[in-house]
């Protein structure tokens, strides 16, 4: 395999992660959304309508936004030693 094709492969795989980084970033965006309006929605409410495990999701959603930035930062650092 050339060192060419090998860029380009790295390539498809950092739009991947890359893509994959966009993707749990706007699911972390709308757990946070959807829990202000069960907030507000709670107001009303006797009792808190936001499901105690959505701290859990948020977390394991910014766990999720660091192992893609540093597997970023891996490939980047892999292609400039090409």
């Amino acid at each position: 395999m050339s060192i060419e094709a090998i860029r380009a492969a790295t390539s498809e795989v950092r739009d991947q992660v890359l893509a994959a980084h966009h993707d749990v970033h706007t699911a972390r965006q709308r757990l946070a959304e959807a829990v202000r309006i069960l907030g507000d929605l709670s107001r009303n409410n006797s009792t808190t309508l936001i499901p105690p495990e959505h701290r859990r999701a948020d977390e394991q959603l910014a766990g999720c936004l660091e192992l893609l930035a540093g597997s970023l930062a891996c490939i980047d650092r892999f292609v400039a030693g090409l």
